[in-house]
């Protein structure tokens, strides 16, 4: 008697199911863009009025902090996506680390350019409470990206130059070599006396 394995009758999938939950999670993304559409400009430009108090001199400092420093951070760590050792699923990750360290200037930015109600509410507590926030905020930004732009230029420089240095060393070193081994068959055996 011989026993013969059983195999497993292939799954059905449920396309229903699928489809019904893709469907519940877009309306989920909906409902939450538009209640932090609502919350979030009004909250952010609250936070900002308070760490300034309507301090025209800590309100430029305070912009030029978050300006400089939550767009420069955000993309070094976006930029070590671009190296080759990172998997696909992990390059995707540091983009969204990068585009989550970069929330204070995005939030700011809903603020500057946004059409809602709240983002002009939030325009109205800024341009009051903190008077050039909203544009040290983007000039910081802007020097940001043309300091990353120069440190990735610089970067690229050196290690080209390095390799460059390190292509010269061993054609150096292999000149040397082959010096040595010309110069000991043109002597050849030295005769005893």
């Amino acid at each position: 008697m011989t026993e013969q394995a059983q195999v497993p009758a292939p799954k059905k999938r449920n396309w229903g199911v699928k489809i019904i939950l893709i469907l519940v999670a877009l309306l989920v993304a909906v409902a939450a863009y538009f209640i932090l559409g609502a919350i979030l400009p009004r909250w952010w430009s609250d936070v900002i009025a308070g760490q300034i108090k309507r301090d025209l001199g800590a309100s430029v400092l305070v912009g030029m902090f978050y300006g400089f420093v939550f767009t420069f951070i955000p993309l070094l760590v976006a930029w070590q996506a671009t190296r080759k050792a990172v998997a696909w699923p992990w390059k995707i990750v540091i983009v969204l680390v990068a585009v989550a360290i970069a929330t204070p200037n995005l939030l700011t930015a809903g603020i500057a350019f946004g059409t809602t109600e709240s983002a002009h509410a939030g325009q109205r507590t800024l341009s009051v409470d903190a008077g050039f926030f909203t544009t040290w905020t983007a000039v910081s930004a802007i020097a940001a990206v043309v300091v990353f732009i120069a440190v990735t230029v610089l970067w690229a420089l050196w290690r080209r130059r390095g390799k460059q240095m390190k292509a010269l060393k061993q054609a150096e070193s292999q000149r040397v070599k082959a010096a040595k081994t010309a110069a000991a068959q043109t002597q050849g055996p030295t005769p005893n006396a």
